[in-house]
């Protein structure tokens, strides 16, 4: 994890300087757009309409933008840039130093990550303006592909999450909270993405995605679907509910209450059950060429389930359908779909940069310009010993021989492991590698891969735990450095 500069306890507010110190800022403006709200009738009126508590509010830490262009631009007048660093500024003019506020005349919905520090904030508007709702822009805090509104309040609320409910809005949350389900989670305002799926499924092992009822959303539940099928295991259930038209979360509970919602809620479709159904929908089963089209169509999607009892599942549920047995039709389509795929491979033009993998560049960089060890931190040092990566084991070895003898040239390094046939060859053929890259951009290319090299290490060990936790479980320890390690990953980003 990157290091935070410690600023001291007497520290102005307009010392921020790293990223870190912005979420004292986030929370600050949080707690001003809180006591705004608690002094403007509209907002307030505006809440009560939509059937919200002042508990509810209090809870979220609701707050208002006045409808002034310059109301946080005047309060925090010290920390302009800061404010700009966190999205909440708009500047006049590209390059220009004149700013805006951004969120004016709206409800705020402060969005916090899981340690519940605010990182941005969503706006709906009071009036007909557009656009209806406007979130934070992308910042060194905030990513929105990655974040789930209420996420941080649901694991507050539930000490064991036995289902999380995905739903689209802001408010919706909010009614689900204040109707005493206290389990949901928004997406803000894009399509869930497979971060964000991934990140449910180490909280519970039950996910319901919920969707308006109409053409547009069963699209979106189809995407959703199609990002789960290859995180999917035995042992976790994804599930599907789709409300009437034009009907939400919010809506529906006002209209038809919490007993109506559960109701729905019990009969949401499973994985299987909607991948069919939406399959079925566009082939005639009752031909002999609609069970062909719709094996074709679920076989790929089937397959990248991990193997187990899920997937034997979905391929007896499609067996039925087009009325065999399970055997030969993994036989007939299975084989198939494994043909076309290695066909594909087989006439795919060779790729003359698939030869250099970032492992192979690092140590063939480091074989023909050794002088690269001297730029390396104490830091880097380090992060090079701990990859775990194929052939890292190599590049940390040849990496210390160099960093203790700098002035070992090519031929030197393939008479030190004459013995070692294997990296005598590898060796020798490094050195000999073509390289494209000019000598003066030779130490940041290095560096680049070393970043890259890094993530790639931590993304195998974060894939590596959270496989061993849906299968067996992890220990606290495991948990714990699960925990660091994605952590790390959101802030190298």
């Amino acid at each position: 994890m990157k290091q935070c500069i410690q600023v001291p306890q007497q520290a102005k507010p307009q010392e921020y300087k790293t990223s870190a110190n912005l979420y004292s800022l986030l929370e600050e403006v949080a707690q001003f757009y809180a006591k705004e709200l608690r002094t403007n009738t509209l907002a307030i009126n505006y809440l009560k309409q939509r059937g919200l508590s002042g508990e509810i509010a209090k809870k979220f830490n609701l707050g208002y933008a006045p409808a002034a262009w310059n109301t946080l631009l005047k309060k925090f007048d010290k920390e302009i840039e800061n404010l700009f660093a966190a999205g909440l500024l708009v500047k006049k003019n590209e390059g220009g130093q004149a700013y805006y506020d951004r969120f004016r005349d709206r409800i705020l919905f402060p969005i916090r990550d899981r340690r519940g520090r605010i990182i941005g904030f969503g706006g709906r508007v009071l009036t007909q303006q557009e656009p209806k709702y406007l979130n934070s822009p992308e910042t060194v805090l905030f990513h929105k592909s990655k974040e789930l509104y209420g996420l941080y309040e649901t694991c507050q609320a539930n000490r064991q999450l036995e289902r999380i409910l995905v739903v689209e809005g802001y408010m919706d949350v909010l009614a689900l909270f204040q109707a005493d389900l206290p389990f949901a989670v928004a997406t803000l305002g894009t399509a869930t993405s497979r971060d964000q799926i991934s990140r449910l499924m180490s909280y519970t092992q039950e996910i319901i995605f919920c969707f308006d009822g109409d053409i547009a959303g069963k699209k979106a539940a189809w995407r959703v679907l199609e990002q789960s099928l290859d995180l999917l295991t035995d042992g976790y259930i994804l599930r599907f509910l789709l409300l009437p038209n034009a009907e939400d979360p919010d809506s529906l509970l006002q209209k038809k209450g919490r007993t109506e919602f559960m109701a729905r809620l019990q009969q949401a479709q499973s994985l299987g059950e909607f991948l069919f159904s939406y399959l079925l929908a566009q082939v005639d089963i009752n031909q002999l060429e609609g069970k062909a089209r719709l094996a074709k169509l679920a076989v790929p999607l089937i397959e990248k389930v991990a193997v187990g009892i899920i997937q034997y599942k979905l391929f007896e549920q499609l067996a039925a359908l087009v009325n065999m047995d399970v055997m030969t039709l993994k036989k007939v389509t299975v084989t198939e779909s494994h043909s076309i795929k290695t066909m594909q491979k087989k006439i795919a033009k060779p790729n003359k940069n698939n030869r250099s993998s970032p492992m192979r560049l690092a140590i063939t960089l480091l074989v023909q310009f050794p002088q690269i060890v001297k730029s390396l931190s104490e830091e880097q040092c380090q992060a090079l010993s701990r990859l775990e990566l194929p052939g890292s084991d190599f590049l940390v070895q040849l990496f210390l021989l160099l960093k203790q003898n700098p002035e070992l040239k090519s031929a030197m390094l393939l008479e030190y492991w004459r013995e070692d046939e294997a990296r005598h060859k590898i060796l020798k053929q490094l050195i000999n590698d073509p390289l494209t890259i000019p000598e003066s951009g030779v130490q940041a290319e290095f560096h680049d891969l070393l970043k890259h090299l890094k993530k790639a290490a931590a993304e195998g060990q974060i894939d590596k735990l959270l496989q061993q936790g849906k299968q067996s479980g992890l220990n606290e320890e495991q948990k714990k450095h699960l925990y660091h390690l994605m952590l790390n990953k959101l802030n190298d980003q």
